[in-house]
């Protein structure tokens, strides 16, 4: 049977080849040759792409019958670093080896989330000057695409993996026992244990001079997290008359949380004790000092940057090259730069130099600032472990005023410090981003002294050093080296790099890896010195994306469209431009490529002055199955839609606070989030009229939060959605915010 199957697809192809040739011909006959060869190649690369999806689902049907290592195209031992005492299987190696930022379909579509992009899209539409006959049956339209898509809607027809690597991948993220994660550089994977990595965190936060312990007793952190915001609000009270009332409602701490602790390995370090080093890391999003920490970032850019400081590693790369060959290369870093900065003594320069030629800034004298800015790093939580910390010194990695206070602590410092610098060491270049500095010498022995003279300038700070090897030497993203009496640069990468990026058959709209090649071409372009080696990383660059499963024909297809884009000028067409509407939506496969159509058609045929932008989103990447830090507790959870269902009776409520969930739940109870006891002369809400007109008990295991928003129009338009689409009893059929297309 196999051999007449063989027999009978090569009389096809034979076939099929001869009516091929003919159809060319003929095309070739009737066209010109610039255009025989455009049709050439829109044809090979639709064939290049339809080939890549029969190869995907082929790949999966050899895999289902035990051939996995078809699938494999990146080298597990260069991706993987197993650290733990779990023995990864061919099949966990099979998922983890496409990188945990690979993007699966989403589970389930989230019934608000889902409908809230078309009643955007559709508020925008409204606003637009068209009769009312065809705004309904533009309604009708969308409304109809949009139930479609949600009602039919299927993860497991949509599933771009193997349903066996499915099922390792669940029963991979239901080991509580180990820790999966992404590495500190590159997209490596970590695989470490769980009590280990608990060990070495709280070995940093061990450090006293860094980090103290606070008591807090469960169940009563809500206490100490509005006691943190009383302290923030009487500072506003008192300079309100000072600040205007947006500034004094965008400052207003309302429903914080305690920023999450974590750490990620340094594969790319020196092991200790055959463990990698970690990277502490807060989440600081939505802490009480976090709306404070975004205001003071744009208003301390003026100190970040000197006549010593790089914007980026391109604007290196193009400095280096005009610099005398014959100097001596070295690289600086400064050891743990963030946990080491002095808060006073950097708030100090901050609230000096801003105030050098003012006398108030947004308002505020400079008394208030030192204040304000004192609070914002000093009023700090942090949770990990369950249980909660204060950070005494320095900024940690992940909180908005980290880089800037960095840069303006080294700022402020290093300019004093090479003018002071005895003229017989101090380097003739020296450029710095961030912590890492590139230096340049009239000779080598002049490295030992200029080192030993920056160890010396401040006892927080301490440099590490790497030398040139063999005229060579890395910086950030870029290599260095002598060639011809010059200095010319390529691209680096580290020996840790694991050559994964986001994979070819990774759930995600095709012009995004279209993006990623580019982008990864004009990071070469940029960076790399000469068109001979530009050469070189593009090959280079074609073989790390072949093995992310990039068929051939669309990486030449970038490829060329960047260098026409480059070398090539366009004339540009004077045109009317177009009215454009937007819309954000989860990316749902063929499903999304359907509604792009439809929508488009019904734009296009409704509002000819208007044109249609799709975004496409998926979060759903395999990292997601991994979470291993700390969850914020439920009563400290803010900015939620929530559903009350009543444990007596049938009754129901949808919800939403932009405050704690505890204090909302307390105010349904009637009762006071500090103590629990009984408020009297609290405000009526439809829960709590309920529980007195029912005499029914309302626990806290009523309420189950839906989801979260952090948009205050959003979060009102989902609860609306729900409140929509179920009825509850107890909502009277009140919405928070009018609904146009539902």
């Amino acid at each position: 049977m196999l051999k007449e199957e063989i027999r009978e697809k090569v009389s096809t192809l034979s076939k099929q080849t001869r009516e091929f040739t003919i159809i060319e011909n003929v095309i070739k006959s009737k066209v010109s040759l610039f255009d025989f060869t455009h049709i050439s190649c829109l044809f090979l690369v639709s064939n290049d792409i339809k080939l890549a999806n029969v190869k995907q689902v082929h790949n999966k049907k050899l895999y289902n019958l035990g051939l996995r290592d078809q699938i494999i195209s990146n080298d597990p031992n260069k991706v993987i670093f197993n650290f733990s005492s779990h023995i990864l299987t061919d099949i966990e190696k099979e998922v983890l080896v496409k990188g945990l930022n690979f993007t699966i379909p989403p589970v389930k579509l989230n019934y608000a989330d889902y409908l809230t992009p078309y009643e955007l899209l559709f508020r925008d539409i409204k606003k637009l000057p068209i009769d009312n006959n065809i705004l309904e049956r533009i309604k009708v339209e969308i409304k109809k695409e949009v139930f479609t898509s949600y009602d039919n809607y299927n993860f497991w027809d949509e599933l771009n993996i193997s349903k066996d690597e499915y099922k390792a991948l669940k029963e991979l993220s239901s080991n509580d026992k180990i820790i999966i994660q992404k590495s500190d550089k590159g997209n490596s994977v970590v695989v470490i244990n769980k009590n280990t990595y608990v060990e070495r965190m709280k070995d940093i936060l061990s450090d006293l001079s860094k980090f103290k312990e606070i008591n807090i007793r469960p169940g009563k952190e809500i206490n100490f997290i509005l006691q943190q915001e009383d302290r923030l609000i009487d500072f506003l009270k008192r300079v309100k008359k000072s600040l205007s009332d947006e500034l004094y409602k965008s400052l207003y701490p309302r429903g914080s949380q305690p920023g999450v602790l974590y750490g990620l390995s340094k594969v790319h370090k020196p092991l200790v004790n055959s463990f990698p080093k970690l990277r502490p890391i807060l989440s600081a999003i939505n802490t009480s000092t976090y709306k404070w920490a975004k205001f003071f970032v744009p208003l301390l850019k003026c100190l970040t940057s000197n006549e010593f400081t790089l914007k980026d590693s391109f604007e290196f790369a193009n400095d280096i090259t005009k610099q005398k060959s014959e100097l001596f290369m070295a690289s600086l870093d400064v050891e743990s730069l963030f946990t080491n900065v002095p808060l006073d003594e950097t708030i100090g320069i901050c609230v000096n130099e801003l105030f050098k030629n003012k006398q108030i800034i947004s308002g505020l004298d400079k008394n208030q600032v030192h204040e304000m800015l004192s609070l914002t790093l000093k009023e700090s939580i942090i949770l990990f472990d369950n249980k909660y910390y204060s950070q005494l010194e320095g900024v940690a990695m992940g909180s908005p005023l980290g880089p800037t206070f960095a840069n303006t602590f080294l700022c402020y410092h290093e300019v004093n410090w090479l003018k002071n610098c005895p003229e017989v060491f101090r380097p003739v270049y020296y450029k710095r981003f961030v912590d890492d500095i590139f230096v340049l010498f009239k000779k080598r022995e002049h490295l030992e002294p200029f080192l030993s003279y920056m160890n010396k300038r401040h006892n927080n700070i301490n440099f590490s050093f790497e030398a040139e090897k063999n005229g060579v030497l890395p910086f950030l993203d870029v290599k260095i080296f002598r060639e011809k009496n010059k200095f010319v640069t390529s691209i680096f990468r580290k020996e840790s790099f694991s050559g994964v990026y986001t994979n070819f058959t990774s759930f995600i709209p095709l012009e995004y890896k279209f993006g990623l090649v580019y982008t990864l071409l004009y990071r070469c372009f940029n960076i790399v010195s000469d068109l001979s080696k530009f050469h070189h990383e593009v090959s280079e660059l074609k073989k790390i994306l072949t093995k992310n499963a990039y068929p051939q024909r669309f990486i030449d297809k970038v490829i060329f469209k960047f260098l026409n884009n480059c070398f090539i000028t366009k004339p540009q067409v004077a045109t009317v431009p177009k009215k454009e509407l937007s819309i954000v939506l989860p990316y749902l496969g063929n499903f999304s490529d359907v509604i792009k159509k439809r929508l488009t058609k019904t734009i296009n045929k409704h509002l000819k002055f208007c044109k249609i932008r799709f975004i496409f989103q998926n979060s759903n990447r395999i990292k997601n199955y991994f979470r291993f830090k700390d969850s914020v507790p439920e009563a400290l959870r803010s900015c939620c839609i929530y559903k009350f269902s009543c444990g007596s009776c049938r009754a129901s409520y949808y919800g939403k606070t932009y405050r704690h969930m505890k204090v909302r739940v307390s105010e349904h109870q009637g009762v006071s989030p500090r103590t629990g006891k009984t408020v009297k002369g609290t405000s009526s809400t439809s829960v709590r009229d309920h529980m007195l007109e029912c005499d029914h008990k309302v626990v806290w295991e009523d309420f189950t939060i839906l989801g979260n928003e952090s948009n205050r129009f959003l979060l009102e338009l989902k609860e609306s959605l729900f409140i929509k689409r179920d009825k509850p009893s107890l909502n009277k059929n009140i919405y928070s915010q009018e609904l146009h297309l539902f």
